[in-house]
């Protein structure tokens, strides 16, 4: 990948997202887990509780567990308010493919 994650970075940020419980480590957010029909639920409510896999130091090449926290999308999203991500914001817009 030229964005600097590794190939593999779904299996990784799934591992990730399945030890915190799907749950927000800066808020505390429940966020939704994956398995079940979230189609009754609009899109925005999906979005706001979909976990996300943030890197600490905000280097996408350094996938190592502790560098690596589940955030809920705001959550995710304030951390790179300002332009001091690794991304930008048009990166973080979601494709959910919950049934």
């Amino acid at each position: 990948m030229t964005s600097g994650y590794p190939e593999n970075w779904n299996e990784i940020a799934n591992a990730i997202k399945q030890q915190s419980g799907y749950c927000c480590q800066r808020c505390g957010m429940q966020c939704l887990p994956p398995g079940n029909s979230y189609r009754h639920l609009p899109r925005r409510v999906r979005s706001k509780y979909t976990a996300q896999v943030h890197h600490r130091d905000r280097q996408p090449f350094n996938n190592n567990p502790n560098n690596l926290v589940t955030l809920c999308t705001g959550c995710h999203l304030s951390y790179h308010q300002g332009k001091k991500g690794n991304i930008t914001p048009g990166q973080l817009s979601l494709s959910l493919a919950i049934d």
